[in-house]
């Protein structure tokens, strides 16, 4: 086994140290002379940096020059930052009651010239709390000029690599049998959540990542609802369960969307599920080069409305997927939804899903899959029963 430095990269030295080198030519493009990197999906992509300690302050700094990267994190993160990046310069903040990484932070941009400088934070980021970034304000000011980032390093992530396209059809090859146990495992009298731990079990056993976010299993009235709640429900003789959730292979993710009924199903339902799957497939076969994602929306609301569903849609029908970390698969910007003028490029990776929540009739349904974007026809990456699943 070995412990030397950089030797648990996720991707070849050389793909890192390549995209480090994008991300500085967009720097000196864009004006900018340096990046403070918060998100922790930022760091992965850039130099394989794999942790969780993102939950407190740390950050890197990237010179538009070529000026080593360097890491400001905690102790618990110095091993694995050696091991699993390229990062060589790695400095370690200690706690204490009056500690202030903010602080030390300054002393770096310091030591790399950035004073007086125009400097990007990243800002759309789960790895950067409002604290910290009231602190940070307060430690530089007047030191340098700090600018949005503008979502920089997400949109170079946009595209993915082949090493990246790799990783995410392992990932949809896990959820595929991992959607067939739930189905096989469900049946009335079970709790939600028995198969909420099917999932689970089926995609650690088959070699995935923890899911960065809680799945959603969500049957009765509950299936109705847009996002996951807590209290196990038990499943009835007539019941319906809506599914949704993502499955990650070396932190990338990809999803899938499902509904299971039980019983003797209402005609309404099967009418929303007939109305949802074939908006999806409508979906799906425009997803090409040069179709803008709000052309994509267009074609979901024009699928539901023409059914009599207009009341029961979503604003938005579905969002890049990609590496993420705690607390969300969602790979955000860019979303699908009305107007948006981002077109499809090769390379993307998207989850749609259609989803219906009737409130007074009390009936949910949902469809969706994660497709590849290509010069062609899109590859969709996650499959779903080719007709509704429905357990007498």
């Amino acid at each position: 086994m070995s412990f030397e430095p950089g030797s648990a990269l996720p991707f070849s030295r050389q793909e890192h140290l390549d995209r480090q080198a994008r991300l500085r030519l967009q720097l000196r493009d864009a004006g900018l002379d340096a990046i403070i990197v918060f998100a922790q999906e930022s760091h992965y992509w850039l130099t394989g940096y794999d942790t969780g300690g993102f939950v407190f302050f740390q950050c890197a700094v990237v010179t538009a020059d070529e000026q080593p990267i360097v890491l400001l994190t905690r102790r618990p993160d110095l091993i694995q930052a050696r091991i699993t990046s390229t990062i060589e310069d790695i400095r370690i903040w200690w706690d204490a009651e009056d500690a202030d990484p903010s602080l030390e932070l300054r002393g770096i941009l310091a030591e790399l010239g950035l004073r007086g400088k125009r400097v990007a934070i990243e800002l759309n980021t789960h790895g950067l709390t409002g604290w910290n970034l009231w602190r940070v304000q307060n430690a530089l000011e007047g030191f340098c000029a700090l600018a949005d980032d503008r979502n920089l390093i997400r949109k170079l992530r946009l595209i993915k690599s082949p090493a990246e396209i790799e990783y995410t059809r392992k990932a949809a090859e896990i959820l595929d049998r991992s959607l067939t146990a739930v189905i096989s495992a469900a049946r009335p009298g079970v709790l939600d959540s028995e198969l909420k731990a099917e999932y689970l079990r089926s995609t650690l056993a088959d070699g995935a990542d923890m899911p960065p976010n809680a799945p959603l299993f969500n049957s009765g009235y509950r299936a109705t609802y847009g996002r996951g709640v807590s209290e196990p429900r038990r499943i009835e003789q007539n019941d319906q369960l809506l599914v949704e959730y993502p499955v990650a292979y070396r932190r990338y993710n990809v999803k899938t969307e499902w509904t299971i009924l039980f019983g003797d199903p209402d005609p309404r339902q099967l009418r929303m599920y007939e109305a949802a799957r074939s908006t999806l497939e409508r979906m799906t076969e425009i997803a090409r080069p040069g179709c803008t994602l709000g052309e994509i929306f267009d074609m979901h609301a024009k699928g539901l409305d023409s059914a009599g569903f207009s009341a029961h849609r979503y604003g938005a029908t579905g969002y890049a997927v990609g590496c993420t970390f705690s607390p969300t698969s969602m790979d955000v910007p860019p979303m699908i939804y009305s107007g948006n003028p981002m077109p499809c490029e090769p390379g993307m990776t998207l989850f749609y899903h259609v989803m219906l929540g009737d409130a007074e009739a009390g009936l949910g349904m949902g469809v969706g899959h994660t497709l590849l974007i290509t010069d062609g026809d899109p590859e969709v990456l996650t499959g779903l029963p080719s007709e509704l699943t429905i357990i007498s």
